[in-house]
């Protein structure tokens, strides 16, 4: 049984020459599960949920987003071209139907990826996400440090980049220091997350992959959410779910909400006093979840042909 240390980086070359990285984590003959990575982040954050997928036949397909870890930014970046280069990734590794998740800033990402690739993909997995802010009027109902994130920021890429190049040099020089600035407005629950060794082990090498070649990333994200979509939530027809912590001050938690309710089929699960790393430790619930609704729905991937 391959162990999540010994899972190898995969490379795709898209059809206009760009670079897209990505892990296959769990059972890589498993069901298929486009799993999308936060802000920042990169294909090593799946990573927690390796033993987890491969006891329930889930094959983790987990990319790099533009502008993170190995994968190139394209020329004009929306999420509708981002679901685009999805298609194309599972076209690569032969999987014509597959479940899709998103975590914190992968939220919009998936949920375009459902929107755009209609019964393509049999269910949708929300967990802590970023939501369609700019749908909140004026951003009246934001926090001071939402406004900050997703109307000052967008409009001054250079202040982005001055806060990811601090966050960056933290991950480099003290992983102590990292893991307090990545829960600095979390509750005790992010806070005794990031605690234990493992998960910090992933959770920043994750960041700190996703930084190394540089802070497009992160640039990229904030403009996206902090303008309109350009897809429409309510096109996903297949069962979704979204896990939101009531105590989560990493996303507006009225956008997440508003999410939720533009889905035609989706469960919302608020989670009391829970924070934003919620996944971190409950990886196998979220998972479940996914497994139960595809394992009755979607063909399993043996003998499927492109990159397994």
């Amino acid at each position: 049984m391959m162990t999540a240390d010994n899972v190898p980086d995969r490379l795709l070359q898209l059809p206009d020459g760009r670079a897209l990285g990505y892990r296959v984590w769990g059972d890589p003959a498993g069901t298929p599960l486009l799993f999308l990575h936060g802000t920042p982040g990169s294909r090593l954050k799946l990573g927690l949920g390796h033993r987890a997928a491969m006891g329930l036949g889930l094959a983790i397909v987990a990319p790099d987003r533009w502008g993170y870890g190995l994968t190139d930014l394209p020329p004009v970046p929306s999420l509708a071209a981002f679901a685009t280069d999805m298609a194309a990734l599972m076209d690569h590794l032969g999987h014509t139907t597959f479940a899709v998740g998103g975590i914190s800033g992968g939220g919009p990402y998936a949920t375009a990826v459902a929107a755009h690739l209609g019964t393509r993909v049999g269910a949708v997995a929300l967990v802590s996400p970023m939501g369609p802010v700019a749908e909140l009027a004026a951003h009246a109902s934001l926090a001071p440090f939402h406004r900050l994130c997703f109307a000052f920021l967008p409009q001054h890429p250079w202040a982005t980049r001055a806060v990811f190049r601090a966050f960056r040099a933290s991950l480099a020089r003290s992983p102590r220091l990292a893991a307090r600035l990545a829960t600095l407005r979390g509750g005790r629950h992010d806070r005794a997350a990031l605690a234990q060794p493992e998960i910090a082990r992933w959770l920043l090498g994750s960041f700190r992959e996703g930084l190394r070649r540089g802070l497009q990333g992160p640039v990229t994200d904030l403009r996206l959410f902090s303008t309109r979509w350009g897809i429409d939530p309510r096109a996903v027809r297949a069962p979704s779910r979204l896990w939101i912590g009531t105590a989560d001050t990493a996303v507006p938690l009225s956008a997440a909400r508003l999410l939720g309710q533009s889905l035609p089929a989706c469960a919302v699960t608020e989670l009391a006093g829970e924070g934003h790393f919620w996944m971190a430790t409950n990886y196998a619930e979220v998972l479940a979840w996914v497994a139960q609704v595809v394992h009755s729905t979607l063909p399993r991937a043996r003998g499927a042909t492109g990159g397994f």
